[in-house]
């Protein structure tokens, strides 16, 4: 069994700094040059075969990619899911070639800020929205066992707005807690016909949940408490930003 490689945190922190300063002919490749030193081997995860060669890198196939890095790492725990090295191990080298792909580098006028986007982890809080740790996190907490029919019935929801599961879900840490995900996005499945925009409703959920978890403890909450809000103020969420919208024009 071969086990996952990590780059060493000064090797990570070097990548950044050249990117900083506009040293970008080394991301212009399809690879990056790192040597046997520059790697750490933790032999608490597998490393998987052929992961990149199976991710397609087009918009369209990012529920899938999703899914084969989830499946890859079948024994990753949520505390080392959100490890800033490991992810930025696999934006950098394993899966840089399918990275260069969905988010190149190439001709790229802002690489620091594409980086910053998409290739490195700031922090746990941000796990949704660095692209890799995005994938698997969108897939943990959605993917539902209990579904009979299709486990990734919830899953699918989540991909049909990138804006939704990336920013709006994104920056929400109570979305980050499993049943509250699977709460809301089963009321977003049973409703999806009478619902004009997922990433309003979004944003009103998010907003609503993370102001209700500033007094009480939502992380003990089941997904039935989370699908029953949802219902119970999505009127709210459906014209959210419309007061702001009022009052700007008063």
């Amino acid at each position: 069994m071969k086990y996952q490689r990590l780059l060493k945190q000064t090797v990570i922190n070097k990548l950044l700094e050249k990117a900083e300063l506009g040293e970008i002919e080394m991301f212009q490749n399809d690879s990056l040059p790192f040597r046997e030193e520059d790697f750490l081997v933790t032999n608490q995860v597998a490393q998987p075969d052929n992961l990149c060669q199976s991710l397609l890198a087009t918009a369209d196939d990012d529920f899938q990619c999703a899914k084969a890095l989830y499946n890859a790492y079948p024994t990753l725990t949520p505390l080392q899911a959100v490890s800033q090295q490991f992810w930025d191990t696999l934006a950098f080298c394993d899966l840089f070639p399918y990275m260069q792909k969905r988010w190149s580098l190439k001709n790229c006028e802002d690489i620091y800020g594409r980086i910053s986007d998409y290739y490195h982890l700031k922090g746990a809080g941000n796990v949704l929205r660095h692209w890799l740790a995005g994938l698997w996190w969108s897939v943990y907490l959605s993917v539902d066992a209990d579904n009979p029919n299709d486990p990734y019935e919830l899953t699918k929801i989540l991909f049909k707005n990138q804006t939704l599961r990336t920013r709006v879900f994104g920056s929400s840490r109570i979305i980050q807690h499993r049943e509250a995900a699977i709460g809301v996005l089963s009321y977003l499945r049973d409703n999806e016909p009478f619902i004009t925009s997922f990433e309003k409703v979004g944003r009103g959920l998010s907003s609503y949940f993370n102001k209700l978890g500033a007094v009480k403890q939502l992380t003990y909450l089941d997904r039935d408490f989370f699908y029953n809000e949802t219902a119970a103020h999505i009127a709210e969420f459906e014209n959210y930003g419309l007061e702001q919208n009022d009052a700007t024009d008063n």
